[in-house]
């Protein structure tokens, strides 16, 4: 079973019961083994984490593609095929080849998941002050090519699961509680495995 189809298993259960999945936060493959020791069948790798923890920076962009899937397989290969793990895709990197180019990476890097966000390239922290995003038209747009580098990878037998996250809700324009419905209302009729709001203290 691919991870891609298992973390959709764990999914599913958890709307049919009706309970949270809680996902706990990786930065490294010790932290990751951590957390699968704890009995967790799913983790994040974080970006903020990774920029952290790797480089001594801030989340504000600075970590490259090449780094965090470098983290990631690292992470992947240490827990093996026994937990998901859910990767932090940023912005996808830049423009649509980028993204392209970031799903059949951290496909290829054994992820079962990934979250692209609707912040402006190159992105900050979700909790900074000045906060900017894209217009809605173009973070569909960077999903759709997302979506459609997950039909590729189909294709060739793999898959991933793909999060559609809109950091808007404290976004200093284009923002707001309404905005961040409508969005992940779009990322859903686009085809999004799963939709985030990112809020005060989280995902939910």
């Amino acid at each position: 079973m691919s991870p891609a189809t298992r973390l959709r298993e764990l999914l599913a259960e958890a709307r049919r019961d009706g309970h949270c999945e809680l996902i706990p936060a990786c930065h490294d493959a010790l932290s990751a083994v951590l957390i699968q020791r704890a009995g967790f069948p799913i983790c994040f790798m974080s970006g903020f984490a990774v920029s952290a923890t790797q480089l001594a920076y801030p989340d504000v962009g600075l970590i490259s593609y090449a780094e965090q899937v470098q983290v990631g397989s690292n992470i992947c290969a240490a827990v093996g095929s026994s937990m998901c793990v859910i990767g932090d895709g940023d912005t996808g990197f830049g423009g649509s080849g980028n993204v392209r180019r970031t799903i059949r990476g951290y496909a290829a890097a054994g992820f079962a998941g990934i979250t692209i966000e609707d912040q402006c390239y190159p992105k900050r922290c979700a909790y900074a002050k000045g906060l900017a995003v894209i217009e809605r038209e173009e973070a569909c747009q960077r999903l759709a090519a997302a979506l459609a580098a997950r039909e590729e990878l189909r294709k060739e037998g793999q898959d991933l699961v793909i999060i559609g996250r809109t950091d808007c809700r404290h976004a200093a324009s284009n923002g707001g509680f309404e905005e961040a419905l409508a969005r992940c209302r779009a990322f859903a009729d686009l085809g999004a495995d799963v939709v985030a709001r990112l809020a005060v203290s989280g995902v939910c």
